[in-house]
């Protein structure tokens, strides 16, 4: 069984095998493992200094059933054919395409949010250490050395994610509460009243599309973890599980910290309460067990990306992670925002135009899929004008509107321009044209 396990991790794109899949019990820790990290707790304070606790609470939570949503949606093609979303989409773009499109902005994303997260984490790690025990350790250092340990498990491969998100997510959860708990005996409930934003910075919509950007990368990149998955049912189980209540749990603490404490790092507050060991604990495995997902996830688009041999599935993740530990050594930090919101507003459209033509035009049947090897330009055309329609659209969530827009326009122009990838009489078209 090892054995096959690593040949499974040595190939980026092929089909996982059936009898190599896992069940949804053992993907839920995965999935919970992913969004329990210290980004997340940051979302509930830009949204409680922003609004008050109950539309904070509202916005948060309505963003995240959006990602969720899409997490299924995306999540059981997956799980359907095997393969991680950049293959996948090889049918709606043609492998060309893909690889122009898809796999360079995941690569590109996925790289620049794991830099993102190694840079929060040595950012906490140092001052922690710095408050709780008095140690100095230089952010830089910190920021190298815990990147490097999430892209060792990140190389390793799916195995190693699942066995430390089974000892890590049990215990963050555990801890997060008790932290929570332990912030209101020490600060009291009146900072949820006194500290409350009287004159909202922040409209609800805003809030929504916020929330929806902070998750989103992981709901497009679903495939790349679902492709464990046995079937549908089991994908929808584990995202359930896994995603929803640790999703929401982690997003609503960092709200009431916010308001109660005034930090919203759990790990910090730890600290002050006297419990400086659990806070370093808590924020070292938040970390490990989303970041390392990451550059995992990082490493299947960059085999599409240059064109890698499949095998290289390792190597590409390695190179992947390191080049997110010199972005965060350069304070990638310092653009968070931003860069969520890129992440958000591009990747959008694609997930609409994969959703439309996998479900609606290939019926949502795995035998209707079919890779193109050159371009697929109606959906390459689509993607291009739907990110162009939301860029001007002014109603609605700016970054999730082009999951509908791209959905839209590539039926419409599927329907003058029959896609080269689905059959035309039990017939692949592209063998005909």
């Amino acid at each position: 069984m090892a054995e096959k396990q690593k040949s499974i991790e040595a190939f980026a794109l092929s089909e996982v095998p059936k009898d190599q899949r896992k069940s949804w019990i053992a993907m839920v820790m995965v999935q919970a493992g992913m969004v329990i990290c210290i980004p997340a707790f940051l979302l509930g304070s830009m949204l409680a200094e922003g609004m008050s606790t109950a539309h904070a609470v509202i916005a948060g939570i309505s963003g995240y059933l959006m990602v969720l949503l899409l997490t299924f949606i995306l999540g059981m093609q997956g799980a359907d054919l095997g393969i991680p979303t950049c293959a996948i989409a090889q049918s709606t773009f043609g492998r060309k395409g893909t690889r122009l499109l898809v796999s360079s902005l995941f690569t590109i994303s996925l790289t620049g949010f794991f830099g993102l997260q190694v840079n929060v984490c040595g950012e906490a790690f140092s001052t922690l250490m710095r408050e709780a025990f008095d140690i100095e350790i230089p952010v830089i250092a910190s920021s190298v050395f815990w990147g490097m340990v999430m892209v060792l498990i990140a190389v390793w491969g799916m195995e190693a994610l699942k066995n430390v998100d089974s000892i890590s997510v049990p215990l963050l959860l555990a801890i997060m509460i008790l932290g929570t708990v332990m912030a209101f005996k020490t600060y009291g409930s009146a900072g949820l009243t006194g500290n409350e934003v009287t004159e909202p910075t922040m409209s609800i919509i805003d809030g929504i599309g916020l929330s929806f950007s902070f998750f989103s990368a992981s709901a497009f990149a679903a495939a790349d973890l679902t492709r464990f998955q046995r079937d549908r049912k089991d994908t929808i189980k584990s995202s359930i599980w896994g995603l929803m209540p640790a999703g929401i749990i982690t997003c609503v603490i960092g709200i009431l910290l916010s308001r109660v404490a005034g930090i919203y790092d759990i790990s910090q507050v730890m600290a002050v309460v006297g419990l400086p060991i659990l806070g370093l604990t808590i924020m070292i495995l938040a970390q490990l067990t989303t970041n390392s997902i990451n550059a995992y996830t990082g490493g299947l688009d960059a085999v599409m990306t240059f064109n890698l041999p499949d095998n290289r599935r390792r190597e590409a993740t390695f190179a992947v992670g390191v080049l997110g530990v010199v972005l965060a050594v350069l304070g990638i930090l310092d653009f968070i925002g931003t860069f969520l919101d890129w992440i958000a507003f591009f990747g959008a459209p694609i997930a609409g135009v994969m959703i439309a033509d996998y479900w609606i035009i290939g019926k949502g049947k795995p035998a209707s899929w079919h890779p193109l090897e050159g371009w697929n330009w109606v959906g390459i055309i689509a993607t291009i004008v739907s990110l162009v329609i939301a860029l001007f659209i002014p109603f609605g969530v700016f970054n999730c509107n082009g999951v509908v827009v791209g959905f839209i326009v590539y039926l419409i122009l599927e329907r003058f321009f029959p896609s080269k990838s689905r059959k035309l009489d039990g017939v692949y078209a592209e063998k005909n044209a």
